[in-house]
């Protein structure tokens, strides 16, 4: 796993090449991106600009600060301009003021790439806990998900997502096929600190092989 972590002047420009105007400094909303097509290197047109040049497979981008507002966005392969033909690309995608959102380029089961968008609960949480969502972005079958040697989520299919409060810790995680052990992704060892929500995503496929991507975000503490 590659976690890209952008500094505010990168975040700043990316805007600027997101809206072609203004920078982070006016934003309010919260976006992070993660490429989880196994195999192909692409380019992130935002608004018919490249907002994210060079993106890799397991890749993800964070925190990155967008007025509230209408996008499109198109990926294309690497070294082609925002004009080629798109890999995959949508349209009139809606990012409302305060909210965080997690961008995703996966596999359905059956293979085919799609974009998903999946907004984040970033609500405080109490002292000693955090916030975890497991969310199965891969070219497989229904899962279980195993956290310390107990199953926390069951027969959860691809694209779907779930959230819950956890204790802070370190946790084993892995993936197995329902009513089984073995893992199929995974096993991973995850820190979870106090004051963060975590979204934890599978992606991959069986021929390119599967991997977890992390994405974490700081939120306020009661």
């Amino acid at each position: 796993m590659i976690k890209r972590l952008m500094g505010l002047g990168v975040a700043a420009t990316l805007a600027v090449s997101m809206l072609g105007v203004g920078t982070a400094s006016a934003a309010d909303a919260s976006l992070n991106v993660l490429h989880g097509i196994p195999g192909v290197d692409v380019e992130v047109c935002v608004n018919g600009a490249v907002a994210i040049p060079g993106f890799n497979p397991g890749e993800v981008v964070t925190g990155v600060a967008l007025p509230a507002g209408i996008y499109d966005v198109k990926i294309v392969a690497a070294g082609d301009t925002c004009d080629d033909a798109a890999i995959l690309e949508a349209t009139d995608i809606e990012l409302a003021s305060g909210k965080n959102y997690t961008a995703i380029a996966y596999l359905m089961e059956d293979g085919t790439p799609t974009l998903g968008l999946f907004k984040n609960n970033v609500k405080p949480l109490a002292k000693g806990t955090a916030r975890l969502t497991i969310r199965h972005t891969a070219a497989a079958p229904a899962v279980d998900v195993w956290a310390n040697g107990r199953v926390l989520l069951e027969d959860v299919s691809t694209g779907a997502s779930a959230t819950m409060k956890v204790p802070t810790g370190v946790y084993a995680a892995w993936v197995s096929l329902p009513n089984e052990v073995a893992p199929v992704i995974g096993p991973a060892v995850l820190e979870l600190r106090k004051g963060t929500a975590y979204q934890v995503y599978a992606w991959g496929s069986g021929a390119a092989g599967y991997n977890f991507a992390v994405v974490a975000v700081p939120v306020g503490v009661k």
